[in-house]
């Protein structure tokens, strides 16, 4: 077998420039699940990918806990291989050589291929290289493996980092922000580990801050902050990570896991001009299981001032020391790019009449920080799928 082909690693893939705010939030876990580990600086593959140790316990957690994350892998074979036939001579001299037992006799399995266009070969041709690799080294050892595209006991995610193809295995069988809650997405949706970065970004704390989204959608920022603060589940009953039917994680995955932080009690207000908006949000929250967590508002953010906010927050107990803005505003793709510049001048305005909080955005519109006035005290690049864009956060 060639030296270096098997691996053992926990990977955490996430959104570019995030390796810091996955690595935070992953420790923070680390530390208030278990007295026993202590974890070490990841190794890094990118602006965002973190590699751990493999170790089941802390498998389990990130693919159960973790919100910033887009992928949670357990690293299996590395090949820096080219083309097709070193690739598969690879494989299979690493997957008929593996004594770890993750894989069983009868299971099936799916794969699915991404960043490799500096493979001299494309992703349907790496896909069969794969199966045949894993199938053959796994006959070699008695054991009986079969594709199963839709239904199948795990799925691996092939992808390339620099020079070196990596096998894993997707502990969660899907997106990590595919998280179950989102019954409705609205007309501009922010990917759900998006949303847990702004708040990561923005240094959301829910013991001191009031939180504020005056243009809330579907809630998700909102929703992820209450379910944050807490430590609670990515997934939403009845979804569940894939890896909570496989060994040796399944035992550190139970049916229902409980809050990190149960004692957290956040003070979160939703609002939204929209009041289509607001129902949509009242069911994304109890698809969450945070409804009671968070007060729904229908109100325009210009009808609002910050002794209202603060007058009606003290009214239904939601006092802290000090008040954080975070939102997504609108980009411009349905608006006039003179609405929008407005729309911004005006939420700038707004937002400085809060003296003594901060707010943060998410944007992908180069006109924004001019309309917004003001210097931003941080920037960020952080984009939002397909859309370039900046995380800004000022000192009101």
């Amino acid at each position: 077998m060639k030296e270096g082909i098997i691996v053992d690693d926990l990977r955490l893939i996430g959104i570019p420039g995030t390796n810091k705010v996955m690595a935070g939030e992953f420790s923070r876990l680390v530390r208030r699940a278990f007295n026993d580990v202590k974890i070490k600086e990841p190794a890094k593959a990118g602006l965002g990918a973190l590699i751990y140790p493999f170790e089941p316990r802390l498998a389990a957690l990130a693919v159960t806990y973790h919100r910033t994350a887009s992928r949670v892998l357990r690293g299996l074979y590395r090949s820096e291989a080219k083309r097709l036939e070193p690739l598969y001579d690879d494989l299979l001299a690493g997957v008929s050589a593996d004594t770890r037992g993750w894989f069983k006799d009868g299971m099936t399995f799916s794969i699915a291929v991404s960043h490799v266009a500096c493979f001299e070969a494309g992703g349907r041709q790496i896909v069969g290289v794969v199966k045949n690799a894993l199938v053959d080294g796994a006959k070699m050892r008695g054991v009986s493996l079969s594709v199963d595209p839709d239904n199948p006991d795990f799925r691996l995610d092939v992808r390339m980092n620099e020079d070196t193809l990596t096998v894993a295995m997707d502990l969660a069988g899907r997106p990590m922000n595919q998280r179950g809650y989102r019954t409705d997405r609205g007309l501009a949706p922010l990917r759900e580990n998006l949303a847990a970065v702004l708040l990561m970004l923005a240094r959301y704390d829910s013991r001191f801050d009031l939180l504020l989204d005056p243009m809330a959608g579907s809630g998700t920022i909102a929703i992820e902050a209450a379910l944050m603060a807490r430590g609670q589940a990515v997934w939403s009953p009845p979804r569940a990570p894939m890896a909570k039917n496989i060994e040796p994680y399944s035992e550190f995955i139970p049916d229902n896991p409980p809050p990190l932080f149960g004692d957290a009690a956040p003070a979160i207000i939703a609002s939204d001009i929209d009041k289509r908006m607001k129902r949509v949000t009242q069911k994304n929250m109890e698809a969450a299981g945070v409804e009671g967590l968070i007060e729904p508002w229908c109100a325009d953010f210009r009808s609002l001032d910050a002794e209202m906010v603060k007058e009606r927050a003290k009214s239904l107990g939601l006092e802290r020391e000090r008040g954080l803005i975070i939102s997504n505003p609108p980009y411009g793709e349905r608006l006039d790019p003179d609405d929008l510049n407005g729309l911004y001048s005006e939420l700038g305005e707004w937002a400085r009449t809060f003296k003594g909080w901060r707010a943060a955005f998410i944007v992908a519109n180069t006109d924004f920080e001019a309309a917004f006035g003001g210097r931003a005290r941080i920037k960020k690049p952080l984009s939002n799928g397909p859309l370039k864009g900046y995380f800004l956060q000022y000192d009101l």
